[in-house]
């Protein structure tokens, strides 16, 4: 075999370039943690909501579907929610205004922010 067949080889360039493809479709991808914090939050079991502002618990039930309960003693909403990149967005009525959260992991649960601002703490 000779230099230049190596050099004039395909397969090695198709190799690196499936590589390259493959490298970057990870690198593009967002980490898995928490964009799919949603996925997680919304599996249809229950979670205690405790919201910062209130000092308050709720029952969050989301569904995978995009349906879902809050409830305390008192009454129960049934919101519909939807994933976005790195949380969700939830309109706990159908006369409001949907509301967009991050979700992000802490030690406590799964927190849910808005503008920087801690609104709701999910727990198990």
């Amino acid at each position: 075999m000779s230099t230049e067949r190596l050099v004039a080889d395909p397969c090695p360039r198709r190799f690196l370039i499936a590589f390259v493809i493959a490298l970057l479709s990870l690198v593009a991808r967002p980490a898995l943690g928490e964009d799919f914090l949603a996925g997680v939050v919304a599996d249809g079991k229950p979670w205690e909501m405790f919201i910062v502002k209130r000092r308050a618990s709720n029952i969050l039930v989301l569904r995978p579907d995009g349906g879902g309960t809050i409830s305390d003693n008192i009454a129960t909403i049934h919101p519909t929610w939807r994933a976005v990149p790195g949380g969700i967005c939830i309109r706990p009525e159908q006369s409001e205004a949907e509301r967009c959260l991050a979700l992000t992991r802490t030690t406590s649960g799964i927190a849910a922010s808005q503008m920087g601002k801690t609104v709701w703490i999910l727990k198990r």
